[in-house]
């Protein structure tokens, strides 16, 4: 992610538009993706991308589309939106992880992870994605912001096999 994407995306945050109108021109831009090019084209004037984001976007979205559209900067708006996304949920202590299992984990397991990854990232909330792995062979892999918990029967043995090689 480039760092006026992120100056983007906290500027967005700033604005206060509600979550649905970011959620909605999310939408547009990938549900037609022939708006997005239209918008990027150099050839297009800016009068009439500014008419096209005045018919198509949310009220509360397109003082900010018309900016990127001014600064040549709307060829990175999924970027801006995925930045914008992440820089939310840092300000509302809402951490995005993801669990890899081959056997689903009971609803108490499922707490205690979520537990685990609040007192870790000081968190007050997370937002756990549950994904079946059958590669795991057994266990689990938890992973949230940098960092990777690999509990999984796959890893043991990768991790005991680079042990052994290393003697």
């Amino acid at each position: 992610m480039t760092e006026t994407s992120i100056n983007y995306a906290k500027a967005l945050y700033g604005l206060s538009v509600p979550e649905e109108a970011i959620c909605e021109t999310g939408k547009i831009f990938k549900n037609t993706p022939e708006i997005g090019k239209m918008l990027e084209n150099p050839l297009v004037s800016l009068k009439e991308k500014e008419q096209v984001i005045e018919r198509v976007f949310p009220q509360e979205m397109k003082s900010f589309l018309k900016v990127t559209c001014k600064y040549q900067k709307i060829d990175r708006i999924g970027e801006i939106l995925e930045a914008y996304d992440a820089y939310s949920r840092e300000q509302k202590g809402i951490l995005k992880a993801e669990l890899l299992y081959v056997t689903r984990p009971a609803e108490e397991q499922e707490n205690k992870m979520k537990e685990f990854l609040r007192s870790q990232f000081s968190a007050r909330e997370v937002e756990l994605t549950l994904t079946e792995d059958k590669s795991l062979v057994g266990g689990f892999v938890l992973r949230a912001g940098d960092r990777e918990y690999d509990w999984s029967l796959i890893g043991r043995y990768k991790k005991l096999k680079q042990k052994l090689t290393r003697r």
